[in-house]
């Protein structure tokens, strides 16, 4: 037993080479960053620049993927009413999902921070829906948004209505879920951002004379944006792509881009089309996000440049 772990520590042992290539890493800084930034570099190369590359070229094949190269797929795209006017759509239903998660998570968050002092519970019931399965949330949401479902119930038990509603397969639907879906995502920056905001701020521009709402709009809002941000953007992105949601609780009169990619690969079987409206939304995010991201760092700098 000795002599193995003699061996095992001695210059030709596990040990003595885990310390000989820890050494080497040391006197060699390009080696050292290699094995630190090698491994996530190769799997974004792999999971994420790949394919991307593979659907850009993709997107420009007609018909099919061996297909002659053209530009026809994105003039066919941008140039159609049908596929702005569900563009269009996406965009409105994105940025009024985004506000009304924005403004509910950070109500939410904000109580967390200044009212409670159960905040492990409270953050633990935030993120409770994510143990459930996505497919299994929409369907429980059919089920209360549907005609003469737990909603409708609800309602006609306490005399709010005369008869059934039933709002499932609409847009209220579609914003419903979604809101639902994303607050997590959105209450998580905005609760760290508010929990590493000074206290005494808010203090201190009281004494100056602001009032509640001009203290929240002078000091809480500016020095949290950083979290503001990042909840949009964490909510922007999956709800401009999503498919699931719309699909299943909007029916076929609130159909979003998400919606027609997944037709091009799943029942039209035109990947070329496809993957040109996914290059094409992929853009249109990017440089939404791009500005936002401008916008955000502007407020952060504030007006003096500081």
């Amino acid at each position: 037993m000795g002599d193995t772990e003699s061996t095992e520590r001695g210059p030709g042992g596990l040990a003595g080479r885990v310390r000989g290539i820890t050494d080497f890493a040391r006197e060699h800084p390009r080696v050292r960053r290699g094995l630190i930034a090698g491994p996530p570099t190769t799997f974004l190369v792999l999971f994420f620049a790949l394919p991307i590359l593979t659907m850009l070229v993709i997107s420009f094949r007609a018909g099919d993927i061996n297909g002659p190269f053209t530009l026809d797929n994105y003039t066919n795209f941008l140039t159609s009413d049908t596929y702005r006017t569900v563009l269009w759509r996406t965009l409105l239903v994105t940025v009024q999902v985004t506000a009304v998660v924005t403004v509910v998570g950070y109500a939410l968050a904000y109580s967390i921070v200044r009212f409670s002092r159960r905040t492990t519970l409270l953050l633990l019931l935030v993120i409770l829906p994510f143990w459930t399965s996505y497919i299994i949330r929409m369907y429980a949401w059919i089920n209360i948004l549907q005609s003469g479902g737990v909603l409708d119930s609800t309602l006609l038990l306490l005399n709010v209505i005369d008869q059934p509603i039933g709002v499932l397969y609409s847009q209220t639907a579609v914003l419903v879920g979604f809101t639902y879906v994303w607050l997590p995502l959105a209450v998580l920056p905005f609760y760290a951002s508010l929990s590493n905001m000074d206290p005494d701020l808010i203090e201190a521009a009281k004494d100056l004379g602001a009032g509640p709402l001009k203290a929240f709009l002078t000091v809480t809002l500016p020095t949290t944006l950083d979290g503001v941000v990042t909840g949009v953007i964490l909510v922007f992105i999956p709800t401009f792509g999503s498919f699931i949601t719309p699909r299943l609780l909007g029916g076929t009169d609130n159909i979003m881009i998400g919606m027609v990619i997944e037709n091009q690969f799943k029942s039209a079987f035109n990947y070329p089309f496809g993957a040109a409206i996914g290059i094409v939304i992929s853009a249109v995010v990017v440089v939404l996000l791009v500005l936002g991201a401008r916008v955000g760092a502007g407020n952060l700098q504030g007006s003096d440049g500081q």
